[in-house]
């Protein structure tokens, strides 16, 4: 089945890879899937969900791409890259007040042209919501063709960059002689886990999905996988749906020397970098609950990259 209209900006397919020395170590098989090297922005999972809402937006002749989060939002960051490049204006809406230079993404985005930021100037993260839309109405009161994503680009559209990397993710493991045993990643905003659980369950192959969320309760988390994915396979048009085994588990509280320790393996062993707020805690968990865990494990290395630099972000 065809998937709707992309835009051409990610380095698709990404490498999958095999990670003997991390594997040695920890005793199970395991293969990197190098989602950080997607190359949009600082490249990373979120342009697989650019290029559909861009593509999106293309299709709806918009002028400007509207969108929101958190000054060190990898996803702000990467959107914002993504739309210029295509040659949107682009707007984007901040919670919280401009911090000083040097402490979030602001240095990179005021090098891209066309783009405005808005601050909200409460720290809470939904405090975003209303101004976009109060943005978005502005924008089109003035003539413009905005195009608006909500926080994090988690929504069906956004979604469909996950169910298109199941195809290039099956189609590299079968050109290896493998099935994958278990899919694991760091789960943020959900979106990245939705899409890769509807595109499962949309080509009927059967892998465990395990998503170590790092910001939201559990049940939040699988509410939204849950509603993001079936909503993804109902605009895709999808009937038939096999059933995919998937889970959520609570990383919002990680030990602080399993996180740090995790980062030092994957970066001692495979020469791959972790940030400290979603990769290393996805691989602490993995090293705790491999036991478990069906093999080949394809552990999904989302990026972060500007949090190797600023810490945890407040994304």
């Amino acid at each position: 089945m065809k998937l709707p209209h992309r835009a051409p900006l990610a380095n698709l397919p990404t490498p999958l890879v095999a990670a003997p020395r991390l594997s040695e170590e920890i005793g199970v098989e395991v293969l990197l899937k190098r989602d950080d090297l997607t190359g949009v922005g600082l490249g990373g999972n979120k342009a697989r969900a650019v290029e559909f809402h861009v593509g999106a937006a293309e299709v709806a002749a918009a002028d400007v791409f509207l969108t929101g989060g958190g000054p060190r939002s990898n996803w702000v960051l990467t959107a914002a890259s993504g739309a210029v490049q295509r040659g949107l204006a682009v707007e984007l809406v901040m919670f919280g007040d401009r911090p000083p230079p040097g402490r979030g993404s602001l240095d990179l985005l005021d090098r891209l042209e066309g783009v405005r930021v808005t601050f909200t100037g409460d720290p809470a993260r939904p405090s975003v919501d209303p101004v976009l839309e109060s943005l978005f109405d502005r924008l089109e009161g003035a003539g413009r063709r905005p195009y608006a994503v909500g926080r994090g680009g988690a929504d069906p559209v956004g979604a469909l960059g996950y169910v298109a990397a199941v195809d290039e993710l099956e189609t590299q493991l079968e050109r290896m002689g493998m099935a994958a045993g278990t899919v694991w990643l760091a789960t943020g905003s959900c979106g990245t886990q939705a899409g890769l659980v509807a595109g499962f369950r949309r080509r009927s192959t059967a892998a465990r999905i395990v998503g170590a969320s790092v910001h939201r309760p559990v049940d939040e988390c699988r509410r939204r996988v849950r509603r993001i994915s079936d909503s993804t396979l109902e605009m895709l048009g999808v009937r038939e749906r096999s059933d995919v085994a998937w889970e959520v588990l609570d990383e919002r509280e990680p030990d602080p020397a399993e996180v740090e320790n995790a980062g030092s393996l994957m970066a001692r062993t495979e020469g791959v970098f972790l940030d400290p707020e979603y990769g290393s805690p996805a691989l602490a968990a993995l090293v705790r609950e491999k036991s478990d865990l069906a093999q080949p494990i394809v552990f999904m290395v989302t990026g972060g990259t500007l949090n190797l630099f600023l810490g945890s972000s407040a994304a």
